[in-house]
């Protein structure tokens, strides 16, 4: 008796679904005046043992606050541009750890310090150096990597004066240091301790890259929350983020979280770059 055939999705179709899925959910948070809580895959700040858990050191920080704020909220993890999104246009939504510039002072409120970090320029590590090319010679020149709606590509292109920058876009460090390796673009930006998880996630030495020119000066990563949350809560959270400060409890947490070794990535094709790289 011949067998079955099995029913194959065209990759299209799959991926259609998969965007329809994700503008339903995002209607339904929409509809729903719950206070949540968003942030990115980025161990150990906001994940740690997995891309879809956020049981890192911020995520933590926001736990506990919560916890004194007598508030409750799902923290969910998604690519920084939808979390961006979402703390955007809804209300009720607190978002980590986002950077605190300029450009952004007027989008979300403020709610409290979870860290520091600063962005670099990341090449490719060689046997020989020649001398740095400054952040300007870079933008005219060559291609960088960054992630969508990142704080670096903020800096890179207001320093981009001249229009000239090539910058791809993705969705993670990942996948920056992916086309890195296989030679599509010559930098990825990122701060200092970002490519440092990214390259032991990916089993790769922590000398493969080699940091270039800063291209911001140092931000201080927030919770924040969006324009339509209700004063009391933002209240009762800035009360508590200044309690975990002043106790200390902040600065253990990230101590506690930042000395554990971190589990390798699930993605594991981050160590081995594809030869056609999308």
């Amino acid at each position: 008796m011949p067998k079955p055939k099995l029913s194959t999705i065209h990759p299209r179709r799959l991926a259609g679904g998969l965007l329809l899925l994700a503008s339903i959910t995002t209607q339904v948070l929409a509809a729903d005046n719950t206070l949540i809580a968003v942030t990115e895959p980025w161990p150990p700040y906001n994940t740690f043992s997995n891309a879809d858990t956020a049981d890192g050191a911020h995520a933590l920080i926001l736990q506990r606050a919560l916890a004194l704020s007598g508030l409750t909220a799902p923290i969910s993890v998604y690519p920084w541009a939808r979390a961006m999104a979402l703390a955007q246009s809804r209300p009720n939504t607190l978002l980590l750890s986002v950077a605190r510039t300029p450009a952004r002072e007027q989008q979300f409120i403020w709610i409290g310090k979870l860290s520091q970090t600063q962005q670099f320029l990341w090449r490719l590590d060689t046997a020989t150096h020649g001398p740095e090319a400054s952040l300007q010679q870079i933008l005219r020149c060559c291609s960088i990597c960054t992630i969508r709606k990142d704080v670096s590509e903020e800096a890179l292109r207001q320093q981009d004066s001249e229009h000239s920058m090539q910058l791809v876009l993705t969705g993670s460090h990942h996948d920056c240091l992916r086309l890195l390796r296989s030679g599509s673009v010559a930098y990825m930006a990122g701060s200092p301790y970002r490519i440092q998880t990214t390259l032991q996630q990916s089993s790769l030495p922590a000398t493969l890259l080699h940091k270039t020119t800063a291209i911001a000066p140092v931000r201080t990563l927030f919770l924040a929350a969006s324009h339509g949350t209700p004063g009391v809560t933002v209240s009762k959270l800035q009360q508590a983020m200044q309690q975990l400060q002043q106790s200390g409890e902040h600065d253990r947490i990230l101590q506690q979280i930042l000395s554990r070794p971190l589990p390798a990535a699930a993605d594991s094709n981050a160590a081995n770059p594809p030869a056609n790289p999308p």
